[in-house]
């Protein structure tokens, strides 16, 4: 049985500096296009970092993984981009 590599800590890392950078970019009111190229950098990252485990899958099981990737990251972005806007007030 092979053995599973651990998750590096470098692509997670690399996943919360992406959502970082949204919530500053909601917190400083920044123009909606920063957000949106957080968003096409986060998931540019994202499909190189599964590169390898996205090209053994075909057909439906791709699209799935694929698709349910992309709304997860939009969300993700989304609701730090929102966080960002609230907090905007407090801090």
């Amino acid at each position: 049985m092979p053995r599973r590599r651990a998750y590096p800590v470098t692509v997670a890392a690399s996943e919360i500096a992406f959502a970082i950078a949204a919530f500053a970019c909601g917190l400083y009111d920044a123009p909606l296009e920063l957000t949106v190229l957080a968003a096409v950098g986060m998931l540019a990252y994202w499909s190189w970092s599964r590169r390898l485990v996205l090209r053994r899958l075909r057909g439906a099981s791709w699209m799935t993984a694929s698709v349910m990737g992309v709304v997860t990251i939009i969300s993700i972005v989304a609701g730090a981009y929102w966080l960002g806007l609230a907090s905007g007030g407090i801090i």
